[in-house]
């Protein structure tokens, strides 16, 4: 059974004028996993685009390249919504965190994952932010090229968190409709992850729980 809170729909606005996380909300349902895809959801540009190992980080600025000096970025709401997952109560104790990408670099991507760092910062603005490897807040990870209802089979079996208690975010569309058969909730970003569409995920993930005991 989901958690039950009280939503204040306001709090966000609140959190952005004292500096705090925009994104905050209380929400009455959490998602027990949620799963991003990596390419062009989390980063760009996507591995195929990239010229490939060795994979540098600049000591100074963190920033990634590849061996023709292509920088990898993360999209900038990335920052913003793990540091939910990570350090927002209604989330870091009780919610898991998964990528899924059938990129065909798979080694690419993993040292992508182990090299970028996420800023995390605290969600009520008070405190010092901190960085974390992008690698170290996956739970679980099911990045090789196969179809992604074959990743979330093994994320299931993994995390023993039933397809309803999930929440996906992919800017493929075919991707969103294989997986939502299984009974993921799916968020479209065809733009990257953004505000809008973590807002518009766990939006719906509180309709797929109406009515649910």
């Amino acid at each position: 059974m989901a958690r039950t809170r009280t939503k204040t729909k306001t709090r966000g606005a609140a959190a952005a004028a004292n500096g705090a996380n925009p994104l905050v909300r209380e929400w009455q349902h959490v998602p027990k996993l949620v799963v991003f895809d990596l390419d062009f959801t989390l980063w760009l540009p996507e591995m195929y685009e990239l010229y490939g190992a060795p994979f540098k980080k600049n000591a100074t600025t963190g920033v990634v390249t590849d061996r023709s000096g292509e920088e990898v970025h993360f999209f900038p709401a990335v920052h913003a919504v793990l540091s939910i997952l990570e350090l927002d109560p209604q989330f870091m104790h009780e919610t898991e965190v998964a990528a899924a990408s059938k990129t065909t670099e798979p080694h690419w991507a993993k040292t992508c994952m182990r090299l970028m760092d996420v800023t995390l910062t605290p969600v009520d603005g008070n405190g010092a932010a901190t960085k974390k490897s992008l690698q170290s807040i996956m739970d679980y990870e099911a990045i090789y090229p196969r179809n992604k209802r074959v990743h979330f089979e093994q994320l299931k079996e993994q995390s023993g968190v039933a397809y309803e208690d999930m929440l996906f975010f992919d800017n493929e569309y075919g991707n969103i409709v294989d997986v939502g058969k299984l009974g993921v909730v799916c968020a479209y970003c065809p733009q990257g992850l953004s505000d809008g569409s973590w807002l518009q995920g766990m939006e719906a993930f509180q309709k797929s729980k109406q009515g649910v005991s």
